[in-house]
């Protein structure tokens, strides 16, 4: 399975804050074997988010979303996907009495002067009608699955801790039982030359007769290395690490013909 991630948020665009949370995720789809293809950050527009939603499912299976759940105005994330899958949003009264009963804590332990649901609160708990609540056990707002005929949408919280909870707890278990087994292996070598239109060359045949990605790591002129990456998918470590050897092996006996040629 291939998946996109979204960061959804003005603050995001603008620099206001470093992201992390597309790493995050891209590196734990990575470690159950789904391939992350897209990584995008949008601002907080209904316009813009319903379009790329929808564009990306032409591309992936499988969207990850983060931030714009929140009660403010501008957190449009499930109003968008509710538009993208053509869905109703509606309250739900089990997101509502989660809320209610986070605002409720937080009064008791004298953090916040209100502890009753205002509109602006209550907006946290309209969701699309298909979706599958996933419950925030350290903040808010509730995220949302939803499983559009063959796609899947997750709709996570923009803040990090609570987006990392929800996704180990609830979103990998998903995710697990959804896609086929698929693991990504990656090995780096040194190679004593750093010619990269050299190893450029050799890196596409590479890539062309095998099942392995190669990518050379320019270290710039002053070194006399070049660092040149494999990396495959594969359904078990054992098939990825025979293609990788597989792999490396053509490399070095390319790279050894023409050094060979030119002695």
């Amino acid at each position: 399975m291939q998946s996109s991630v979204f960061g959804i948020g003005k603050e995001l665009i603008s620099a206001q804050i470093k992201d992390n949370n597309a790493y995050y995720i891209s590196k734990r789809l990575n470690e159950i074997g789904v391939e992350n293809r897209f990584i995008v950050f949008l601002d907080d527009s209904l316009d813009d988010i319903v379009q790329t939603i929808n564009y990306f499912l032409t591309k992936t299976k499988l969207i990850i979303t983060t931030g714009g759940l929140g009660p403010t105005f501008d957190d449009l994330t499930l109003q968008a996907v509710a538009l993208a899958i053509n869905d109703e949003l509606i309250l739900s009264q089990e997101c509502l009495s989660e809320i209610e009963l986070f605002y409720k804590k937080l009064y008791e332990e004298g953090k916040i002067a209100e502890k009753h649901l205002n509109v602006n609160r209550q907006k946290m708990a309209y969701v699309p009608k298909s979706a599958i609540l996933l419950k925030n056990s350290v903040g808010a707002a509730c995220g949302v699955y939803v499983k559009k005929d063959d796609f899947y949408i997750f709709c996570l919280p923009g803040v990090p801790a609570e987006m990392q909870t929800m996704f180990e707890t609830q979103v990998e278990p998903i995710l697990k039982s959804i896609c086929t087994p698929n693991i990504t292996q990656t090995q780096t070598i040194e190679c004593n030359i750093n010619d990269e239109s050299l190893l450029g060359f050799i890196s596409q045949e590479v890539t062309q007769k095998t099942h392995v990605y190669v990518k050379t790591l320019p270290q710039g002129f002053s070194s006399n290395t070049m660092s040149v990456r494999f990396s495959v998918n594969a359904p078990t470590k054992d098939q990825a690490q025979k293609e990788l050897e597989k792999a490396i092996s053509l490399f070095n006996e390319l790279l050894s013909r023409f050094q060979s040629s030119k002695l």
